[in-house]
């Protein structure tokens, strides 16, 4: 006689389940390896990325990487003068290329090194300082190719900065109406 347990709706069910649990137990082994793995991978990434935030902190302010192993330093030009952002030194417009002024000094700082160049970010109205500060390097070195970069900072730059990381005076005149 066949017992009618073992060959019942609910006993197919539990010998399923018991050919199942080796399967699921393998499955839950590998989830298991994946979540520390995956653990392991975000600490050490976390740490990396931690730690070239920390070395762009320090000159990501005022400098710009470039691929081929230069650097272009930031300043920021206003129509009333220009303003250089690692020293914070500003030269109204008019004594930008004066002897001994601050712009001359940090010019000569970062062309000494080949691959360094400067890079001018223009706010509205600012081109007649910017082409003062340009001829100013020119005259400096007439012999020698330089290269000048320039970004237009305009309204639609401006906006999407957020005014929170801009300094106070550069908000302020971001601010002020047209």
């Amino acid at each position: 006689m066949i017992d009618r347990e073992r060959r019942g709706p609910l006993s197919a069910l539990a010998r399923q389940e018991e050919s199942n649990a080796p399967m699921m137990a393998i499955f839950g082994g590998v989830f298991a390896l994946m979540l520390v793995f995956l653990l392991l991978v975000n600490l050490f990434s976390g740490s990396a990325v931690r730690e070239r935030l920390d070395r762009a902190s320090e000159h990501g302010l005022y400098r710009i990487e470039r691929m081929d192993g230069g650097a272009g330093y930031v300043v920021i030009v206003f129509p009333e003068a220009i303003r250089i952002v690692e020293t914070g030194a500003g030269v109204p417009a008019g004594a930008i290329c004066e002897p001994g002024s601050a712009f001359v000094d940090y010019a000569r700082r970062i062309y000494e090194q080949e691959q360094d160049q400067l890079v001018f970010f223009l706010l509205r109205g600012s081109v007649g300082a910017m082409s003062e500060a340009r001829e100013c390097l020119r005259g400096t070195w007439p012999d020698q190719v330089l290269t000048i970069g320039w970004v237009v900072a305009d309204d639609e730059l401006l906006k999407s900065v957020s005014l929170d990381d801009i300094p106070a005076y550069i908000r302020d005149y971001a601010e002020q109406p047209p």
